[in-house]
């Protein structure tokens, strides 16, 4: 299953939080006994600018947002060949396979070098492929890398994975799942959308707990709230004159 490049509606500012979270024809999800899924990077289709190591730390970082809450574990296997889920860098056009989804750029760029389809990757237990396209600029340090063109790799990462594991897209623009990214946009934590999607395939980590996961999102919200509130009674305040 794959997606085409929309630009996003001008009047679509405001995302409600409301999903849903979907998933592919037939709810498929891996059934490992052990609760174990090997990956591992191809040693020969690579990011030429990006070494190994830092390729592999994102790829890590990636995998642990999942983990976090399913009770899932994803071990870097160490023979590429022997992996659950292999990833790699491929020069591709249409190279999308049946079954794949895929994550779009979101600019609608003149240049033509972040459009179109940033990676790739297919349904759970079908064959455990990510191919990330090889022709955009990936980065792992959007802080470091200037580039207008860049990347984040963990992000990508991160959504392809979440398609590997299961979940098809998602119309919640802040959830991982959403179908679209920018360049130079970073979005690796998971929203309360794609929690409960992934978790309604795997169950919940033991050691999950959505109040101390998404602490910091409703104290911020909480904060948020308290200050339209403050703005709207000072709206409402008037004098009124005596006659």
């Amino acid at each position: 299953m794959t997606t085409t490049l929309q630009p996003r509606p001008e009047d679509n500012n405001n995302d409600s939080g409301a999903g849903p979270f979907t998933f592919f024809p037939g709810k498929p999800r891996w059934t490992r006994p052990d609760r174990v899924l090997t990956y591992a990077v191809s040693p020969t289709a690579t990011a030429d600018h990006l070494p190994p190591s830092a390729v592999r730390a994102a790829l890590r970082s990636a995998f642990a947002r999942w983990a976090d809450v399913i009770p899932m574990r994803f071990v870097e296997a160490e023979r590429y060949d022997a992996a659950d889920i292999k990833v790699g860098f491929y020069l591709y056009t249409d190279g999308r396979c049946d079954g794949c989804a895929c994550i779009d750029s979101d600019d609608d760029d003149d240049e033509g070098d972040c459009e179109g389809v940033l990676a790739h990757s297919s349904m759970p237990e079908k064959s455990g492929q990510i191919h990330l396209h090889a022709a955009h600029r990936w980065t792992v340090n959007l802080a470091a890398d200037t580039a207008p063109l860049a990347v984040d790799l963990e992000s990508v990462a991160a959504h392809e994975i979440g398609h590997v594991l299961g979940l098809d897209h998602s119309s919640s623009r802040s959830s991982m799942m959403y179908p679209f990214i920018s360049c130079r946009e970073r979005k690796v934590r998971l929203t309360t959308d794609d929690v409960h999607g992934i978790q309604e395939l795997y169950g919940a980590n033991p050691h999950f707990s959505f109040g101390a996961y998404f602490k910091q999102d409703i104290l911020s919200r909480i904060q948020q709230m308290k200050k339209e509130k403050k703005k709207k009674t000072r709206g409402s305040s008037f004098w009124q004159l005596d006659e």
